[in-house]
């Protein structure tokens, strides 16, 4: 407690008492008010970071970043050994309910970072396509793949409850894998070399979200750095639908918040859906089944995790498809060009 009291020290902060919350979080209670005080993961290489985070959130007004308060030297952190420690507002509410009204909150606050940090990125086509052409064909094999696996189980007179998840779900695994080649193909065909980075959380979940008084804060933004939005988005969806009570439609109503927010391209939500339909997990499970060390229950929910996420993912491109993936004004302007032509 020496070390805790020492950092508080720094921020003139005189603890009545300090509660630990968890590894890493401690509660303090001063004569006025209430403080979170965390000892972080942050390093020397990752400091630089996470203080352009707290400056874009004041130059920026993103309300939904929980703000640290500054010690008496002004710093966003205080440092002890090779150990930095900062301290936020303590928010009573820690548990963050998946209401309409909150996941509404949560996409409208991440497209807002999202909108307001956004940082013009030039890609290399030739090099963009022949990687994207690449991950093609490895779906392509692991179609194959997959499909070796559920003949091989067929063949079997009494298969194990693994292997039979798996011949069960065949359908939609497969009919996943062709709707990602479908969407590789798609943004293949997209020329536009502009692509756009935003300030990213990069490890959204609810567990680092909290509402109080109706204002929703994301916290936890040691991780963060600058990339495409799509990625927060993938990892919010990943976390979220893996379990068998997933909210879809109200996950697909909030990303219609998020739209509203921060309006990703074509290609964007081209890539968003290939991300979301990724078969790796599944297929390295399926793979792993025969040498894995773990029991046939532990393989079974890792395998139903890995399905409900793709299972959302198809979800996701049929609404895109359906409300978003729409012919352009300009393609319009073209078709008619055409006619007059012929």
């Amino acid at each position: 407690m020496d070390t805790l009291q020492e950092v508080l020290h720094a921020y003139s902060i005189r603890p009545f008492y300090i509660e630990k919350q968890t590894e890493r979080l401690y509660m303090v209670q001063d004569y006025n008010q209430q403080y979170a005080l965390k000892h972080s993961r942050l390093t020397e290489e990752t400091i630089v970071m996470w203080e352009q985070v707290y400056k874009l959130a004041y130059e920026e007004y993103l309300f939904p970043i929980l703000p640290v308060y500054l010690t008496k030297q002004g710093k966003l952190y205080e440092k002890k050994g090779e150990l930095i420690y900062y301290v936020t507002p303590w928010k009573e509410s820690r548990e963050t309910e998946l209401d309409q009204s909150t996941i509404d909150k949560i996409f409208q606050s991440f497209g807002l970072i999202h909108m307001k940090t956004k940082r013009r990125h030039l890609v290399e086509i030739q090099q963009f396509k022949q990687a994207f052409q690449q991950y093609k064909q490895h779906c392509l094999t692991l179609q194959q793949q997959l499909l070796t696996f559920v003949e091989e189980y067929e063949q079997h007179r009494f298969m194990s409850p693994f292997e039979l998840l798996v011949c069960t779900q065949f359908k939609d695994v497969n009919y996943s894998l062709n709707e990602t080649i479908r969407r590789i193909d798609q943004l293949l065909d997209e020329q536009e070399e502009t692509w756009y980075y935003s300030l990213c959380h990069k490890n959204i979940k609810t567990s680092h979200t909290l509402v109080d008084q109706g204002q929703l804060y994301f916290i936890n933004w040691e991780n963060a750095g600058f990339d495409y939005p799509v990625f927060d988005l993938v990892a919010f969806f990943q976390e979220e639908t893996k379990h068998y009570d997933t909210p879809t439609n109200m996950l697909l109503r909030g990303f219609d918040k998020y739209m509203n927010e921060n309006e990703l391209t074509k290609k964007e939500l081209y890539l968003l859906v290939i991300q979301l339909l990724d078969p790796q997990a599944y297929l390295s499970c399926v793979k792993n089944h025969k040498q894995a060390n773990t029991s046939m229950l532990k393989q079974i929910i890792h395998l139903q995790h890995t399905f409900r996420r793709i299972l959302f993912g198809l979800h996701l491109s049929a609404h895109v498809e359906k409300t978003y993936d729409t012919i352009d004004l300009d393609d319009l302007d073209d078709l008619d060009d055409l006619d007059e032509t012929d």
